[in-house]
């Protein structure tokens, strides 16, 4: 029945598709925004598709459709695509096309693409006219094929073929007065201006909603776990333009942003007034504009205005990821917080798995019940306000997804004897976390101890990384996989990406990848930055195991051959002591692990009652 619905709202979208004299659809995830995770109302590739992934790309054509996702999501889209006809093309796998590569190949010329151009940046529109492109210089137009091939961006067929669309979030606004981050709207701005003075922009176009929270002190609830609000705003010397939704702003906080020299406006205006920019600022004036966070639309209304246009990464991206000192000091109180949260959660698990009613299979806990409690421990904890992601309890081979997420149809029973994978976290006033422990429910195998302690090695040997300034992520992937790589294992995801002050738990620039980031080497790490340390490693059907703490970039030192930074760990967490195998630890990896387990009894020990106090000093005693 679940893929005869699919297969019928294709047939809608289809049918769309043949009206408005589009060959092929391409279906994006994000929003007009580009954000990783979005609202109800833009999820059309979830309700095409039937993939609730937070990646992915969905191309429709008259008779057939496939999806993109990337290695976290190759299982899950498996099962959730099953029956649809919807093909699954596995990115970075060898021989898998892109979706402009597969465009190339398969359209003729003439056809027609369409796509939403509110849902694509500027990048991702130029790679497609340039796919589009070579379809029209693969042969020489014909009598049947009179025209060329084009994008056809400005149409947006969910709409009409999406019955009971969901609304457009309209959540309010709230602000983080400047004390708590170290630094005001004022001075944030500055920073953003002179920036903009020295690449002669007289206007500075924002769309990406953290970016904009960042600079603004902004906070929202527009889209579940991200505390941003939809918004738009353009920036010039001498003003700030905000554009936002109805009613979503206090009459005080407007007359707060107004007295600092901001303009309020409706969320829509933006398309008109991008439409004229160019006379307003000048014809000897330039804008600049993100090409990876700007949507191609909003592109297309600046090149109508005739402005000069330079595109360059957005000067919030760099800023917004080397948090403050004070943010880091707020960052260190929000992990003692949750890791008492976490901590005291791992102690249930361990009195589960010790409670004879759970071995002998009479006592039952479900996933999304483990999920629960876990929040209720986390809402015991002040300033507590969100989680900052849909939780990931997964027992047994449910961890083998990398991102999986319990439903009613999927929802098990914990399972004894087998690791129960827990990636999780939460929103405080003081930042945001994000923790994954894989804790055994039981008697673990050699083979799963082995597994769980080279994930362990790899964490601990990446956290403990030395390195001169000017490095990036993919210099320090190594040491997180190279444990793994003695058992021809390795695992399909990043091993680090940025996280945000109270804000989306996946940021830019930096991250630690294998390969770099569309084939670039990344952006170095410099102080302040916090980046994730999580290693896993997932076997289809059995198990998954993945540990992370979240870290910032320290300064270690400096000689003649310039700065040397490190990474000071901020997630405060035992590792689960039963499943370390500590013959496969060297005295290296020994010494990381109790130095690490004594910081984590430092910090938390107080906050736990006396049960849970002699747990901890048992589980983070030498070993």
């Amino acid at each position: 029945m679940y893929n005869d619905l699919i297969n019928g709202r294709l047939g809608t979208l289809r049918s769309s598709m043949r009206n408005a004299g589009v060959d092929y659809y391409l279906i994006t995830t994000a929003d007009f925004h580009n954000s990783e995770y979005v609202a109800d109302y833009f999820k059309s590739r979830e309700y095409f598709s039937g993939f609730t992934g937070s990646n992915g790309d969905l191309l429709v054509w008259a008779d057939g459709a496939a999806l993109w996702t990337d290695g976290r999501y190759f299982l899950q889209a498996e099962e959730e695509l099953a029956g649809t006809g919807i093909a699954l093309m596995r990115m970075g796998e060898k021989g898998v096309p892109t979706v402009e590569d597969f465009l190339v190949k398969n359209m003729l010329p003439g056809q027609k693409l369409g796509t939403d151009g509110r849902c694509i940046p500027i990048s991702r529109g130029d790679r497609l006219t340039e796919a589009l492109n070579k379809v029209n210089d693969k042969a020489c137009m014909d009598a049947e094929n009179p025209e060329d091939s084009s994008l056809v961006w400005d149409i947006d067929l969910a709409d009409a073929a999406w019955a009971e669309r969901p609304n457009l979030p309209t959540g309010s606004i709230w602000f983080i007065d400047k004390e708590t981050v170290g630094e005001s709207r004022t001075g944030r701005l500055t920073r953003v201006r002179e920036k903009m003075a020295c690449e002669g922009a007289k206007a500075f176009v924002l769309s990406s909603l953290d970016d904009i929270a960042w600079l603004f002190l902004m906070r929202g609830s527009d889209i579940e776990y991200n505390p941003v609000a939809l918004s738009y705003a353009i920036v010039y010397a001498d003003k700030v333009v905000l554009y936002i939704n109805d009613n979503t702003l206090s009459g005080a906080d407007a007359g707060m942003l107004e007295d600092e020299g901001f303009v309020i406006k409706k969320y829509s205006d933006i398309i008109n007034d991008l439409k004229k920019i160019g006379t307003d600022i000048g014809c000897d004036g330039t804008v600049m504009a993100d090409p990876d966070r700007l949507s191609y639309a909003l592109y297309m209304s600046l090149v109508d205005s005739k402005a000069k246009i330079k595109t360059l990464t957005s000067p919030t991206v760099l800023m917004k990821a080397v948090k403050t000192e004070r943010e880091i000091e707020n960052e260190r109180l929000a992990h003692i917080k949750d890791g008492v949260a976490v901590t005291k959660f791992m102690y249930w698990l361990h009195c589960l798995r010790e409670d004879p009613a759970f071995i002998n299979g009479d006592k039952k806990v479900t996933e999304i019940e483990a999920a629960e409690i876990l929040l209720d421990y986390r809402k015991q904890q002040s300033d507590f306000l969100d989680q900052s992601f849909a939780p990931i309890v997964a027992t047994g081979a449910h961890g083998a997804i990398i991102h999986y997420e319990a439903d009613e149809k999927s929802n098990a029973v914990i399972e004894k004897d087998a690791f129960l994978l827990m990636d999780t976290g939460a929103q405080y006033l003081q930042g945001t976390t994000d923790i994954t422990r894989t804790f055994v429910m039981g008697q673990p195998s050699e083979i799963m101890r082995k597994h769980y302690t080279a994930v362990l090695c790899g964490n601990l040997e990446l956290a403990d990384a030395y390195f001169p300034e000017g490095t990036t992520g993919p210099n320090l992937d190594i040491l997180a996989r190279k444990a793994l790589w003695k058992y021809n294992l390795d695992f399909r995801h990043g091993t680090g990406h940025g996280v945000g002050y109270l804000l989306n738990v996946h940021e830019g620039p930096q991250n630690i990848n294998q390969k770099g980031r569309m084939g670039r080497l990344g952006t170095p790490f410099e102080p302040g930055m916090i980046t994730s340390d999580e290693p896993g490693v997932y076997i289809p059907g059995e198990y998954g195991i993945r540990l992370e703490n979240m870290m910032v970039c320290v300064e270690r030192g400096e000689s003649e051959y310039g700065h040397f930074y490190g990474f000071e760990t901020l997630t405060m967490v035992p590792f689960d002591r039963r499943s370390i195998c500590v013959d496969e630890m060297s005295e290296y990896d020994k010494e990381l692990l109790n130095k690490y387990h004594s910081l984590v009894y430092e910090n938390i020990a107080e906050y736990l009652t006396d049960e849970e106090r002699e747990w901890l000093r048992a589980e983070t005693a030498k070993i």
